[in-house]
């Protein structure tokens, strides 16, 4: 009985781990495609963006970021999960943004590009 309790846990555990491991490789891929796939459009429209001449001064910050990262959602709008009617909820809560860190570490500027938009914002963080 014990050793039949012991294959079952051992079992459990291989399942468990495969399961993370598929999950981990399937976002990693994803985010890997999707910053590969948006980078040089992210890059492009954050040069372009009007406040990035009052921030950054150069809009060549932007050829070689320092950082890009993929976030779901926009965390600084003000909607709330079960308000799923509200016209900003998908912006919230599903929509793909690359935020790319500037060149310039010491200056804390950042861009965050909307994917499904098009759309870029510089910001200081």
């Amino acid at each position: 009985m014990r050793r039949l309790r012991a294959a079952v846990m051992v079992l459990g555990l291989l399942a468990m781990g495969k399961v993370v491991t598929q999950d981990y490789l399937y976002r990693s891929g994803t985010r890997d495609v999707l910053i590969s796939t948006y980078r040089e459009r992210a890059i492009t429209a954050c040069q372009k963006d009007p406040r990035n001449q009052g921030l950054v001064g150069n809009a060549s910050v932007w050829s070689k970021p320092g950082d890009i990262k993929v976030v779901i959602g926009k965390n600084d709008l003000e909607v709330w999960f079960w308000q799923i009617d509200n016209a900003l909820w998908n912006a919230r809560y599903r929509n793909p943004y690359l935020h790319l860190a500037s060149g310039d570490r010491t200056s804390g500027v950042s861009c965050e590009y909307d994917i499904v938009h098009g759309i870029a914002s510089v910001n200081r963080s």
